[in-house]
């Protein structure tokens, strides 16, 4: 997604480079041949994404989701390399239903890109696609419970009207000694024991 950041070499063959420090990742990974023949073709070496219009990399990330229509729901979120690798595993975790676990800082965007990635896969749809539960130290795991077959309603609707997937969202979930309740959801996909409801969409 990122590109090939390519760099000939001294022996007529070409290394690959780790594109921020130039640093060779690989030695000798095509012939000097092969490299100009590509070059010839327009098949594009060395793009730093970093310095690709916006307007661009919302049309790269939409083609890797599947999203038809490219939207920009956010104009003031900044699209870095980082964001985007960042967005891309969560995508694949969600495709092979993989819970995601996003660490960090308070404030450092862990819900500003969980956000812009449910808005930008909906695509102006005016539904809500993302069930934000504010975790603390008070919240109980009937609550927990309530909020997740809340979100497999609004799942299950717009994986049947618009044919896109939902998220939970669970913000702070090391807060609340009903962690095990999120445990539960997260790793077993049951409620009190009972399956989430299957193919509902709900990530």
């Amino acid at each position: 997604f990122i590109g090939f950041h390519l760099l000939p070499n001294e022996q007529k063959s070409v290394d690959a480079i780790e594109p921020i420090s130039g640093r060779v990742i690989k030695k000798n990974i095509m012939t000097m041949v092969l490299y100009e023949g590509l070059k010839l073709q327009r098949v594009p070496f060395n793009i730093n994404f970093d310095d690709l219009p916006r307007g661009e990399k919302i049309e790269r990330i939409c083609n890797v989701l599947g999203i038809q229509w490219p939207l920009d729901p956010d104009e003031t979120y900044e699209l870095t390399t980082d964001n985007i690798l960042k967005m891309l595993a969560i995508h694949m975790r969600f495709r092979c239903g993989i819970p995601v676990i996003i660490m960090g800082e308070t404030g450092c965007g862990k819900t500003r890109l969980i956000k812009f990635l449910c808005e930008l896969r909906r695509s102006g749809v005016a539904t809500e696609n993302m069930k934000l539960v504010k975790v603390h130290g008070g919240t109980t795991s009937e609550m927990i419970y309530t909020k997740v077959r809340e979100a497999e309603a609004i799942a299950s609707v717009n994986q049947q009207d618009y044919g896109f997937d939902s998220v939970l969202f669970f913000d702070e979930a090391n807060t609340t000694e009903a962690i095990s309740s999120i445990k539960e959801v997260l790793c077993d996909n049951t409620v009190k024991g009972e399956s989430l409801t299957p193919n509902c969409g709900l990530r």
